[in-house]
């Protein structure tokens, strides 16, 4: 018999869940779809329970968590709770059996609690989530009394002890969310449940409604004066909205997933009816309404908790520390109020002043502030924009080491950072749809001000090597440098090529803030030119004169690189983890070091290549102690290329001639591989030239897991081949020596036999349950450029990253007989920058036009079948 009796209800259960699923599909349903899917479903189950003998008394069944507040997804988890008042009857305890393995077996996810009303008391008391799981309930059948007088008991068990409690234990969990999902609603893939704006902090406000006054709802809280009407229109609008996204989430990808990835912002904002347009892709404008929405959630949320914590001071007020500062403001506590806000309207400059005091005073604002601040924004015309006071105040926000972030960001929440500095407005919320930022335009911008901060105050002991508090001293203008900081992505507003749109717009800014004509050029070349270090530094060869005499001849003076280098550095670290690294970080500062000491010079004469040259053989006869020795290794190093010469350590000079001493009888691979600075690995491949060497120890190396971030390729005239890779993601560095013995072995084998590395790729090529399916994709691009460099022809490939593309780039060039010389790796997220400097067969530039465009072709082609 057992689940017979009630085969009927899952079957209804999955024709109204099928139905609902149906309806996403069609259409794109909101809250309400979502709260008639829950009371259908609670219905049924009544309908089911009421047909059955079972007794009246003593037991009931409860929808809570979700299914308790009225809201379900298709996906969503069923709640239930089955209480008792002092034992649970045998033909009830089958009941509940049948009910919870059946609903499983048909594909429903339950959580079920069976407990006595003293055991759920007790469960409550020791867990939080608990607690809040069991705020909104509904009774679906039994014992209608039992289920009120457990609900009665239940809300007057918060007495005023237990509320104060709770609204600590509330505060905690809120702080908890901001660490495991974030602490920014600005997050490109964000979690619309437990996300910073999302649905949870909702839930949180109607969880405290329930225990405080009994009644979940806004209206609720609107009585009470813990919302205001505004907000109210504001939380429902963005709850149906994210309820709306929600759905589409769970109907594209078939399960409870909640976190709103690259792959589903683009189909869901076509669903939704987002477009293309003039302010960027239909994905841009959907996920910059997204923000708006969760922005509105959390400023919301914010402002509740402390109008919840007001209400609940023992004695309001009493006993807070006043003051009243010019303005004039209050400062009550650690809250800034506005003393007379009518007076604003009149004398709008007060809003900066207010902001100025804030951080002058290292105030929070009170809620009621935001408000008034809101209210005003009209009030602050041009004509103060350019008041001398208020850009002074400015500034000093701006230049504050302590509370430039938390002031700027209220500025930016509250709207008046659109309205002092209106080129803002169009970076507001706007999206950059790829997995190298973390965060919208605007949210990174204000971080790159809060790392400068870090990096002047030497907070971040993962760049004390770099010794930037020295560069800091340096600098003359910190105040272009953090204003640039602030603005140096506006342009993306506007369209491609942001530098210079925003460069443009620079202008405009510095006459408004009666910069001086030497700070206002300032201000446009930093904005122009902010991409100038990072480009060069990991697209060109560091060892080639070229590009290092390029960048002092576009930067000219020392303090202009001073403030690029601060700044290229700050906006990497605020793009996000992928945007940095210690590779990149020692390539910045040897383009640094490099273009500061010619500009120190000031000659821009090339340095003499064989008197530095003849001073690192030097170095490295010095290594070895033997004349006969000596006199070997300096016939050695004489046949070597400066390039190999000025950008090797003598210690690793030397390492690499005993390296190739190996190689003098059968031997076919002498391997070297050591640790850098945190998880990346040097390996040195020395072995016999060979058409497609590199082709072979990238496919080696990608089979095996690994990431490759530059490779040098060095050919000597006695036909050896030595490679050195920069590598990082060691599959499992505590076995690290293993891995480098399976290399070793699969390099030999490849070598007796072609076919074992395509054998080797096939075990990689399968797919995994691990790996993203689906990431943002930008059209790829191949540049073949003859100009930047004067002995090779450089290849630049812009694609997507997936697995074994460095390798099939490097097959395609081996095929069409191109001599891969150097090879810079950049895999920020998932775009990959791979700059390879080649020749011909011949080792010559390869000067043929016909020849570039069928290598852009081949690439082309090769890109498009890899996967």
């Amino acid at each position: 018999m057992a689940q017979q009796r009630f085969n009927l209800l899952f079957q209804r259960l999955k024709e109204i869940r099928q139905t609902f699923l149906q309806m996403c599909r069609n259409d794109v349903p909101g809250l309400l779809a979502a709260r008639t899917y829950a009371q259908h479903f609670r219905e049924n189950l009544a309908k089911a329970f009421n047909a059955e003998s079972l007794p009246e008394a003593g037991w009931a069944l409860a929808a809570v968590g979700g299914f308790g507040r009225g809201e379900l997804s298709f996906a969503s988890d069923l709640d239930l709770l089955f209480l008792y008042q002092k034992r649970l009857p045998q033909v009830l305890q089958d009941v509940v059996r049948e009910i919870v393995y059946g609903l499983w077996d048909n594909g429903f996810e339950v959580g079920h609690v069976t407990a006595s009303v003293s055991a759920v008391k007790r469960l409550v008391n020791e867990d939080f989530t608990i607690l809040t799981n069991h705020l909104e309930a509904e009774l679906i059948a039994g014992d209608s009394q039992l289920f009120k007088d457990w609900r009665k008991s239940y809300s007057k068990s918060f007495g005023t002890q237990s509320r104060r409690r709770f609204l600590q234990n509330l505060l905690q969990y809120r702080e908890g969310r901001l660490v495991q999902y974030g602490e920014s609603s600005y997050l490109l893939e964000p979690h619309i449940k437990e996300g910073v704006g999302g649905l949870r902090d909702c839930h949180l406000m109607r969880w405290a409604g329930a225990v405080y006054f009994q009644n979940p709802s806004f209206d609720a809280m609107i009585a009470h004066e813990w919302l205001t009407p505004q907000e109210k229109l504001w939380i429902e609008q963005a709850y149906d909205f994210l309820w709306r996204v929600r759905l589409q989430l769970h109907q594209l990808t078939g399960r409870r997933q909640d976190q709103l990835l690259f792959p589903e912002q683009e189909q869901i904002a076509a669903r939704i009816g987002c477009m293309d347009g003039l302010q960027g892709s239909a994905v841009e404008a959907f996920m910059r309404l997204y923000y708006r929405h969760t922005a509105r959630i959390r400023r919301t949320t914010s402002f509740f908790l402390e109008r919840l914590e007001e209400a609940q001071r023992k004695i309001p007020r009493l006993g807070l520390h006043k003051r009243i500062l010019p303005g004039p403001f209050l400062l009550e506590g650690r809250h800034l109020h506005f003393m007379e806000p009518e007076w604003v309207k009149k004398r709008p400059g007060l809003l900066m002043q207010f902001f100025w005091q804030a951080a002058q005073s290292d105030a929070h604002f009170h809620h009621q502030a935001g408000q008034v601040i809101r209210e005003n924004l009209s009030a602050f015309t041009d004509a103060v924009r350019r008041d001398r006071e208020t850009i002074k105040q400015f500034f000093d926000i701006l230049l504050d080491d302590k509370n430039a972030f938390r002031v700027l960001k209220v500025m930016l929440e509250t709207g008046f950072l659109d309205v002092f500095l209106p080129e803002f407005a169009a970076v507001r919320y706007r999206v950059q749809h790829d997995v190298y930022h973390l965060y919208t335009v605007d949210e990174h911008l204000l971080r790159t001000v809060r790392q400068l901060h870090r990096m002047e105050q030497d907070e971040d002991e993962s760049l004390l090597g770099l010794r930037l508090k020295n560069v800091f001293e340096q600098i003359k203008h910190r105040r272009i440098l953090y204003l640039a900081a602030l603005i140096h992505d506006i342009g993306k507003g506007k369209g491609k090529n942001h530098a210079e749109r925003g460069a443009v717009m620079a202008k405009d800014i510095a006459e408004r803030l009666h910069l001086s004509e030497e700070e206002g050029d300032l201000l446009i070349f930093l904005i122009r030119h902010h991409l100038i270090l990072a480009e060069t530094a990991l697209k060109r060869d560091l060892m080639d004169e070229k590009p290092i005499l390029g960048c002092a001849i576009e930067v000219k003076e020392r303090e202009r690189l001073h403030l690029l280098y601060l700044l290229t550095i700050a906006d990497s670290r605020s793009t996000g983890p992928g945007a940095w690294n210690t590779w990149k970080a020692s390539l910045l500062r040897e383009l640094w070091a490099k273009v500061d000491r010619l500009l120190l010079r000031g000659d821009w004469k090339g340095e003499d290549l064989q008197e530095r040259s003849a001073v690192v053989q030097q170095k490295v006869l010095e290594h070895f102690e033997s004349e006969s020795e000596k006199l070997k290794v300096a016939q050695w190093l004489e046949k070597l290329s400066f390039r190999y010469l000025l950008s090797q350590a003598p210690e690793a000079i030397k390492r690499h001639y005993h390296m190739e001493r190996e190689l003098d009888g059968e031997r076919a691979l002498a391997f070297h591989a050591r640790q850098m600075e945190g998880s990346m690995w040097e390996v040195t491949f020395a072995t016999r030239d060979r058409p497609g060497l590199f082709a072979i120890i990238t496919g080696i190396l990608w089979a095996r897991g690994l990431n490759i971030l530059s490779a040098d390729i060095f050919t000597r005239e006695s036909g050896i081949a030595l490679d050195i890779l920069i590598l990082e993601r060691l599959p499992d560095p505590l076995r690290a020596d293993e891995l480098w013995e399976k290399i070793k072995s699969d390099f030999g084998k490849v070598l007796e036999n072609r076919s074992y590395l395509d054998e080797l790729l096939a075990t990689r090529r399968k797919p995994s349950l691990l790996q993203p399916k689906c990431l943002p994709r930008k059209e790829d691009r191949v540049l073949v450029d003859e100009d930047a460099s004067d002995f090779y022809t450089i290849i630049e490939v812009y694609t997507w990253d997936r697995p074994g593309v460095l390798h099939s780039i490097a097959n395609t060039l081996y095929n069409l007989q191109v001599s891969i010389q150097l090879a810079k790796i950049s895999t920020p997220g998932a775009q990959v920058t791979d700059v390879f400097y080649v020749t011909d067969l011949s080792g010559n530039k390869l000067m043929d036009f016909d020849l570039h465009e069928r290598i852009r072709q081949s690439l082309l082609e090769c890109l498009a079948v890899t996967c």
